[in-house]
Formats: C-alpha cells, structure tokens, sequence
C-alpha cells in the first residue's frame, strides 16, 4: 500500500521468551508483547535529517518584514498537520487506547502460558514421557496459535491507523487545494523536500485551523474511522 508520508505511530513486537519445556520438545514460540504506541517526534523545519534525507531548514521573516499574502510556491509539513489536527489528535488517542488494551491482553496471555509451562515442568517426572511429550505438543500449539493472533491484532491496529490517516489526507487536499488559489500559488510542497525556505510560505498552522473548522475530527461527514 502507497503511504502518504513516514506514519507517526508505530507499534512494535518484541518476544517475551517462553523457555522450553524439556530437550525432547521444542521450544514453544515467544508470545509478542506489544509495547505503548510510540509517537514519532514531529518532523520540525530544523529538526536532524535522518540518514540520507535532505537536509532543510526554515527562515523566519523579520516581525518588521511584511508577510506574503500571495506566492507561487507554499509548504506544508504533513506530519504536523496530521498530529495537530482534531482528526488527528482523535486518532491518536484512539490508536494509544487500543495499542493499550492490546498490550494488557497480551500480558495476560504471557502470564496464562508461563503458568501452565510451570506446572507441565512440574508434572515431567511423574507423567509417562508419551504422556508428557503429548502435552507438550499441545501447549506449543496453543501458544503458536495465540502468538500468531496477537500478531494479526497488531497489524490489524495498524492497518486501520494507516487507513485513517489517508482518509484525513484525501479530505484535506480539496481544502489544501482551495488556499493554494487563495494565495495565488501552483503548488503546494512538503516541507520536507524543501532545502531552505521562509516560513512565510508555510501554510500549516493556518490549514489547521481551516481543516478543523471544516472537517472536524473525522467522525462526522469528514470520512474518520
């Protein structure tokens, strides 16, 4: 799937390991754990590029220096209009409650299947080794089948955020589009791809604003999930 720009949330998996049970079985596959939705920090005009972006920076107009009113070119940082607006602050907070209930379920899991390694270890001397190995054989089923379920809740989560994302984006072009001919201007560009610009031009915080009063948090007629 096309992204629109570098997504501002990830969430990640990382094994908690689940030792093996005993050196005639194999190990029973790490249950994930899902750590707290992580908010990229914003991608400011002179923030560090990372390795192999362009490098870019923002002048800032003197307060004697008039404003433009009009410009052939503006920018837009497309991370902060996502994160500061209504549609994406909702989002955010949307995403943050469900990566935690993920995050909760998964360390109840882990828990479930630690204890029922424990006891199985427990019982390896007095079951037959048939009867043990059968056993075994089911709990690293059981935990295959969870560890892949938790995965699935993971990318579901982040698909849905991905899709919520592009629907903010396609709602806000024609309105992107309506300030552009307002300011007399051909095209609008992301900040990001810019070397050097004056941040006269920038129309992020005013697109905001428009966006908000327009659009709202994109529950209601704005296309949000």
């Amino acid at each position: 799937m096309r992204r629109i720009l570098a997504r501002g949330v990830l969430l990640v998996l990382l094994a908690a390991p689940v030792s093996a049970l005993s050196q005639t079985t194999e190990p029973p596959p790490a249950l994930p754990d899902l750590e707290q939705p992580v908010v990229e920090p914003e991608a400011g005009a002179d923030a560090a590029p990372a390795d192999g972006a362009i490098p870019n920076r923002t002048i800032e107009t003197g307060a004697d220096a008039p404003r433009m009113a009009e410009a052939p070119l503006l920018t837009v940082d497309q991370e902060r209009l996502f994160l500061e607006s209504a549609w994406g602050r909702r989002a955010q907070s949307a995403l943050e409650e469900k990566g935690r209930k993920i995050a909760e379920e998964n360390e109840t899991l882990a828990e479930q299947l630690s204890a029922e390694e424990a006891k199985l270890t427990e019982q390896r001397a007095t079951l037959d080794p048939a009867e043990f190995r059968k056993l075994a054989e089911a709990f690293d089923s059981r935990a295959t089948t969870i560890r892949r379920e938790r995965a699935q809740a993971v990318q579901d989560l982040n698909t849905a955020a991905d899709a919520d994302r592009t629907a903010f984006y396609q709602a806000a072009l024609p309105i992107m589009g309506e300030m552009m001919q307002e300011r007399g201007a051909v095209a609008v560009l992301d900040l990001r791809t810019v070397f050097v610009s004056l941040d006269a031009i920038d129309i992020t915080s005013d697109l905001v604003r428009r966006l908000d009063d327009r659009l709202g948090d994109g529950t209601t007629g704005g296309g949000g999930n």
